[in-house]
């Protein structure tokens, strides 16, 4: 569904529904402000346009031009919507809380459908869970109000920065890139969080520049917090952060523009996902965080193996959250480290019914989610995972990162060197790179800080010199884990892509 027909969308449902006669309509939503405002807009497109009353325990039922005495307890007003004759909307906001504890209100409810079914008026109820007597399962239609689209995002940015004394600066600096960036930051935000997300990140500003991305995607956090086994990850590193692996930056580039407007005007495929393995320390999670700031969308982290520690509650219950609050903040990059720590075949062996259970509901929801959540997944022990979650439709490709090449050494030790203030042309990064062959980045990123440290310690300046001495003083995987490196690579030769070329 086009994003810029997305409000249209829901009042044709909402009209739709209204129109079949649904007596009863439960919207799943916490933005009570914006169901108002929708349902005042669906009144308006019928000819003659029904009244529209608002419910809630201190107010009582409360219309544009009538106000209904009695009718704080939700008895009486049910009863008030039963005895009425005339066409009208009725939105019961926090009714939920009394079906929770009474059950006398579901038989209310039930002759409250009985009432309307035969006449053109509608009991909407809006509340952010779902709480429905049994014996109105048959009788009422459960709606899921989407999340705020672009459009609705933009508008309420278009607001924010013109009530800002700073406007006529940040107009000047507010690129037609930037403003998109900003929208898709707060996309998965209700309206409210929208318009807070936007004035916090202008605080202090007289002009507009990336960091206010990373800005906006904080107020996310708070969000995600609820999961109870996400974390929002805001240290994201750049492509030019990571040392080589030009495969799989080709791979990403290939893909920058599928969250743009163009992208999906010309109905882009949306990616689902990679699958990283091979050799530790040799940038798996780095690559996993890079999607994220590439595109410019938050990064969750979900720990798997913390699924089953208790702390979560339930796992399948804390997996349903923690996927769900995904797709609440999406677009979203969800970073699964080491997955084969919570899905393997040996744990659904050694944990049975749960974690088959478990394993089941996420390959699902791999196939089936509708919003786009890019995941980013990492496998020391690719062997380990079941054959269902390597097929194809599930991740868009599996790539193998190994040892660096020289070449790719060589920019891993820039990197370091920049990172410490250091310039790289200052040194022999050919002989450098022969020095520390067989290393991989990890390994290497510890010989340029041991070599600062000792150079430090001295009071002078790091030498190549200093380099030398302490990868000297590293043993590397590729000496202690000889075997093991050879077998990933002989697995990994017909059945997943290098990362580097």
């Amino acid at each position: 569904m086009n994003e810029i027909s997305k409000k249209q969308q829901i009042l044709q449902d909402l009209k739709k529904l209204v129109l079949s006669r649904v007596s009863i309509v439960y919207i799943v939503s916490d933005e009570e402000d914006r169901v108002e405002t929708l349902l005042k807009e669906l009144s308006a497109t019928f000819q003659p346009r029904p009244k529209f009353f608002i419910w809630n325990p201190f107010q009582g039922l409360t219309g544009e031009e009538e106000t209904i005495e009695n009718s704080r307890d939700p008895f009486q007003a049910l009863d008030q919507v039963i005895r009425r004759s005339d066409q009208a909307f009725y939105l019961f906001e926090g009714i939920h809380s009394f079906m929770k504890d009474d059950p006398l209100l579901g038989r209310k409810m039930k002759d409250v459908h009985r009432a309307l079914r035969n006449r053109y008026s509608t009991l909407f109820i809006i509340a952010p869970v779902i709480i429905v007597p049994e014996e109105l399962f048959r009788d009422m239609i459960i709606y899921e109000l989407p999340m705020p689209d672009a459009t609705e995002v933009e508008r309420i940015l278009d607001h924010v920065l013109r009530s800002s004394p700073q406007f006529p600066k940040m107009a000047e600096s507010l690129t037609p890139e930037l403003k998109e960036r900003m929208i898709k930051a707060a996309l998965g935000l209700s309206l409210d969080q929208v318009a807070r997300a936007f004035r916090s990140a202008l605080i202090g500003r007289s002009s507009l520049d990336p960091t206010i991305v990373d800005a906006i995607i904080e107020e996310k956090g708070q969000l995600i917090k609820k999961s109870g086994i996400l974390k929002l990850i805001t240290d994201r590193p750049s492509l030019d952060e990571i040392g080589g692996l030009e495969n799989l930056k080709d791979w990403l580039r290939k893909r920058a523009g599928v969250l743009s407007q163009n992208g999906k005007s010309q109905r882009i495929p949306l990616p689902k996902g990679v699958l990283i393995t091979g050799v530790s320390g040799c940038g798996k999670s780095l690559c996993a965080k890079a999607f994220a700031s590439f595109w410019g969308i938050p990064l969750l982290h979900l720990d798997m193996a913390r699924l089953y520690d208790g702390t979560a509650g339930e796992p399948e219950k804390a997996l349903q959250i923690a996927l769900q609050t995904a797709e609440t903040v999406a677009p979203s990059v969800l970073w699964i480290d080491e997955i084969e720590a919570g899905i393997s075949i040996q744990s659904q062996k050694a944990g049975g019914g749960t974690q088959s259970r478990v394993f089941a509901s996420f390959l699902t929801w791999m196939q089936e989610k509708k919003a786009f959540v890019f995941i980013a997944a990492t496998a020391n022990v690719i062997e380990l995972l079941p054959p269902e979650v390597l097929r194809k439709g599930r991740f868009d490709q599996i790539f193998f990162v190994t040892l660096p090449n020289p070449q790719e050494r060589k920019s891993i030790l820039s990197i370091h060197l920049k990172k410490n203030g250091v310039d790289p042309s200052r040194m022999n990064l050919n002989m450098l790179a022969k020095v520390t062959e067989g290393f991989n980045g990890a390994e290497i990123e510890q010989a340029v800080n041991g070599a600062m440290i000792e150079a430090f310690h001295e009071g002078r300046t790091l030498t190549e010199q200093d380099i030398v001495i302490a990868a000297g003083n590293i043993v590397p995987l590729s000496v202690t884990m000889k075997e093991e490196i050879g077998r990933m690579e002989r697995w990994a030769y017909h059945r997943a892509i290098p990362a580097s070329k």
